[in-house]
């Protein structure tokens, strides 16, 4: 889950005035990344974790983070545990490890298979990290560190890259003798019976740096790119009653070339995995960019909208809803802004299985409270969908702070030191950045990086005058 989104809270704000502009394309299928594959394949190959040309297999295109709410009262939270829709499958997981492929239990994912011997591992963690013993035995293989080079055997070379990740290293190198961990987890859930006639997804919001999926002993699919969520439909997996699902992760991979940084390679799955659910036909992507005019007074909302259809029938006459609501500042508590409120049509016929309305939005505002450093004032924009009987088919919601980031050349008499240059301003106002680098690491926990400790580190930052953080060298939890 994205932890730190709930950290800039609140707002102050003033009489709001919006203006919807803007236009719409429909379109029949959704636009693949390339890389992505789909399809009903029996089993994986076993050698996607070293086809660089291979992103990921029934594995969800990229959207924005936000999830479906019962209602817009527990909308205006926007993090996840307030929607009766998501329920998470952190805890503790059946674990078994493995320091190459040929030793990893090939046949886990079986029903039949039994996995009641194995070891028990908290979900998220890092298995090396939860593997050292009070003696300083090391159970779960060797945490390394290096600064940019990959951990296995490689040249630096033009296109060394396509030799793969299990070429044999000097005797030297831990690699030698844990040449390729791998580690299988398992573990049951049930379906919450309100979900039933929705899309049911399962969510990995951080897992490195490889893994295979299977769902009631199905393989559904894999994926790479360890700190993006990856996203699965798993509806047609699932059974009445209890589910198994199994995965098997890949300490390295090709992948591993481009997440070569300066950090401790720590493989396991580090961050939440959650199920959730949506309807057939729902707002598949909701993007929302804030600008100021040239004055930097009054604001504007971006909005851009993917509409989905997943039922086997077309629909039309749909509508989108807006709201919007400011915070007090450093809170979750939020109050309706007045006349806030706006309906779009969707005249056009969104066609069945799985095609794609897009709708594009600016929402025009005056005067709002803006977001700094020092005040960062935060809204909630609520967006419901609503079919030709203004139902409501799925309410979702997102935080947007207003403010404009430039780079402008600056005369030396409008610099407060006196001094020329390529200056940083935020809202109009240059602005000196005090900066650090900031991995999601911790020697109790490895990679697995909690809300609490994310909050002590920024407010550790704060007392230190901190203004500006580079998050190196991935998107954060």
């Amino acid at each position: 889950m994205n932890k730190a989104k709930f950290l800039l809270r609140g707002l102050l704000g003033v009489g709001i005035l919006l203006i919807l502009l803007g236009g719409c394309t429909s379109i029949n299928t959704q636009s693949e990344l390339k890389g992505f594959a789909y399809g009903n394949e029996q089993a994986p190959k076993g050698v996607e974790w070293q086809s660089p040309e291979k992103l990921g297999f029934n594995k969800e295109q990229p959207h924005a983070w936000f999830f479906s709410f019962e209602n817009t009262e527990n909308a205006r939270k926007v993090l996840p545990e307030y929607s009766k829709y998501w329920q998470s499958l952190d805890g503790n997981w059946k674990f078994n490890f493995a320091k190459n492929p040929d030793g990893r239990p090939k046949d886990f994912y079986k029903n039949s298979y039994d996995v009641s011997r194995w070891d028990e591992i908290p979900v998220p963690s890092n298995w090396n990290i939860y593997g050292i013993q009070k003696n300083g035995d090391l159970k779960y293989g060797v945490p390394i560190y290096v600064n940019q080079k990959v951990i296995f055997e490689h040249k630096v070379a033009v296109d060394d890259w396509k030799k793969g990740v299990m070429r044999t290293p000097n005797k030297d190198w831990t690699t030698y003798k844990y040449r390729n961990e791998v580690g299988s987890y398992k573990r049951s859930f049930t379906i919450p019976e309100n979900w039933e006639k929705r899309e049911v997804y399962i969510s990995f919001d951080g897992v490195d740096s490889f893994f295979y999926l299977w769902i009631n002993g199905q393989y559904v699919g894999f994926s790479k790119n360890s700190r993006n969520t990856a996203r699965f439909n798993i509806t047609d997996y699932l059974q009445k009653g209890e589910n198994t699902v199994s995965v098997e992760v890949y300490r390295n991979s090709d992948g591993s070339f481009l997440e070569a940084q300066d950090m401790f390679r720590l493989p396991g799955i580090f961050r939440t995995v959650a199920l959730y659910a949506k309807p057939k036909v729902n707002i598949r992507d909701l993007q929302v960019i804030p600008n100021l005019d040239a004055n930097y007074k009054n604001g504007s909302l971006i909005v851009n909208a993917d509409i989905q259809n997943a039922s086997e029938n077309p629909v039309e006459k749909y509508k989108l809803a807006f709201s919007l609501y400011k915070n007090e500042l450093y809170s979750d508590e939020s109050t309706k802004v007045a006349n806030a409120e706006w309906t779009i049509d969707l005249p056009e016929k969104i066609e069945k299985e799985n095609s794609i309305y897009q709708k594009n939005i600016v929402l025009e505002v005056k005067d709002p409270a803006k977001w700094s450093a020092e005040e960062p004032n935060r809204y909630v924009l609520v967006a419901q969908l609503k079919d030709e009987n203004n139902k409501t088919v799925e309410t979702i919601s997102t935080y947007v702070g207003f403010r404009k980031v430039e780079i402008k050349d600056t005369k030396a008499e409008d610099d407060e030191f006196g001094l020329a240059g390529h200056y940083y301003y935020i809202n109009g106002k240059t602005v000196k950045l005090k900066g650090v680098n900031r991995h999601e690491t911790n020697p109790q926990v490895g990679h697995a990086i909690t809300r609490e400790m994310m909050k002590k580190e920024i407010m550790l930052m704060k007392r230190a005058n901190i203004n500006h953080v580079r998050n190196s060298h991935y998107p954060d939890s």
